[in-house]
């Protein structure tokens, strides 16, 4: 039931029927949505103990994050209180997702949820509208499409949240698949395709092309990942470039919506480099409208973190992306199931991480989601590596008697006087394999199966301090640079 319990609040976050249901909206879902899943965590057949709650880097950097989220904000009491179901829905998904084949399910209704969304999208330019998105598309979006949810109101919301869900297909139904599975990824990539194109999002085409480059090279060998970049900047960048409105980013200097976006990122470079402990959680919009007469929002996740929770803030997410990242790059996966979890867990949080550049997400659902589902495939991995329990010297273990040859198997009397060196019943002892066989194909290793690192050391400490650099040294840069 705690797995149920995620795939609930996966089904309220995307399709939102209390929003454009007027009985659902009176259950008020979301909230036993949170109630639900801290029962069944509770309650679940394995138990639940509070240590279970901190074992990871991701567990201790996702609780200071919360901390500093509260204590950042003068309010702190409802700060809280408006955002720990966020920390909540992290935990559960940590705790329910504790095997595998209950990732991949996961990951399988994400994926199912992508595809809803992206069905009513484009099915409301067929007649089929059943939030009222026509009108929004074809009036102020000005023809480029959106679906009428709180969500997804926005065309670059909207296509940076539905193209993911290519490469989730690709692994879940292509990648070491039965041919008669592989038939049906392909034609089920055209709708994902489709709406992304009808928003017309510059944003989600490059995102699209930086997770394809990353999807493709990600655990192959170096001749491949030569390959798909030679490919990637060729052939690729072409078509990038082809694509609707990414010509407007020749002409950034006089284009009023790339301004906007220099003018949020100005305001929260200078609320980073002013206010290092930021102006507290959902404030940047109000922030940009003091200093330029306009509300805007941050358009990128990295700018709202660091202009809301300041130098610590930004430093603390920057972190969790970091230790979510080592974790995939150092799990040695056993079987195909294993090594699809990795690899699917890897493009989402590659599109999140280059998405997280152009549109401002930092406090949506998905964040806590995805890394909740690092997170327990961190724990997964690592408890392969376990070292074995030490037995009790206080129980000195029984010497055991030797077992006899079964009656219906004695020697035939031809044999009786055999030398001494021959096998009998009673010594033979038959080769048992212990380990398992290594993945095959293009991710064979030679190197232990699971994960090693769970101790976060200086060496991690000195990645996050020149990861945050190098995220706010970027940041000037896209500042002089649209």
């Amino acid at each position: 039931m705690d797995l149920a319990a995620i795939i609930v609040f996966l089904v309220l976050y995307y399709v939102r029927p209390q929003e454009w249901i007027s009985w659902v909206a009176e259950l008020t879902p979301v909230k036993w949505s949170v109630v639900f899943a801290l029962i069944t965590m509770v309650l679940r057949e394995r138990g639940f103990k509070p240590r279970d709650l901190l074992r990871t880097p991701h567990d201790w950097l996702m609780l200071f994050y919360l901390a500093w989220i509260v204590f950042s904000n003068a309010a702190r009491v409802d700060t809280f209180l408006n955002n720990y179901n966020l920390f909540v829905f992290y935990i559960v998904t940590v705790q329910a997702l504790s095997s595998a084949k209950r990732i991949q399910v996961f990951l399988a209704w994400w994926a199912l949820m992508i595809m809803v969304v992206a069905g009513m999208a484009v099915a409301s330019e067929y007649g089929y509208d059943i939030v009222g998105s026509f009108d929004l598309t074809h009036g102020i979006m000005e023809n480029r499409l959106v679906l009428n949810t709180s969500t997804f109101n926005n065309p670059n919301a909207l296509g940076h949240s539905v193209y993911p869900v290519v490469f989730l297909l690709y692994f879940l139904l292509f990648w070491k698949r039965p041919v008669f599975v592989k038939i049906f990824m392909i034609p089920l990539t055209f709708l994902p395709l489709y709406c992304v194109y009808l928003t017309v999002s510059k944003g989600a085409f490059i995102g699209i092309f930086v997770t394809t480059v990353a999807a493709l090279t990600f655990g192959r060998p170096k001749i491949v990942q030569i390959m798909v970049l030679v490919g990637a900047l060729t052939i690729g960048w072409t078509v990038l470039w082809s694509m609707p409105r990414m010509g407007e980013l020749q002409k950034a200097s006089t284009d009023q919506a790339i301004q906007g976006r220099v003018a949020a990122f100005t305001f929260g470079m200078y609320t980073l480099k002013n206010n290092p402990r930021g102006i507290g959680i959902h404030q940047s919009t109000a922030g940009v409208m003091r200093m330029f007469g306009f509300p805007k929002a941050a358009h990128s996740s990295y700018v709202q973190v660091g202009g809301e929770l300041g130098w610590p803030g930004l430093f603390l997410f920057v972190g969790i992306l970091y230790v979510s990242l080592r974790t995939l790059f150092s799990a040695k996966a056993t079987d195909a199931v294993e090594e699809r979890v990795r690899r699917i867990l890897f493009t989402l949080l590659t599109s999140y991480a280059v998405s997280s550049w152009m549109v401002n997400w930092p406090w949506r659902s998905t964040f806590f989601l995805m890394v909740g589902a690092i997170a327990a495939f961190h724990r997964l991995m690592l408890a392969k590596n376990l070292p074995p329990q030490p037995q009790a010297e206080s129980e000195p273990q029984p010497e055991l008697a030797p077992v006899p040859a079964f009656a219906g198997l004695q020697p035939v009397p031809a044999l009786a006087a055999a030398v001494p060196g021959t096998f009998n019943q009673t010594t033979l002892v038959l080769p048992v394999e212990k380990e398992m066989k290594p993945l095959s194909g293009d991710h064979a290793e030679t190197e232990p199966a699971g994960l090693r690192w769970n101790r976060f050391g200086w060496k991690d400490l000195l990645m996050m301090i020149g990861l945050t650099w190098l995220t706010i040294r970027f940041w000037q840069y896209l500042i002089t640079r649209m």
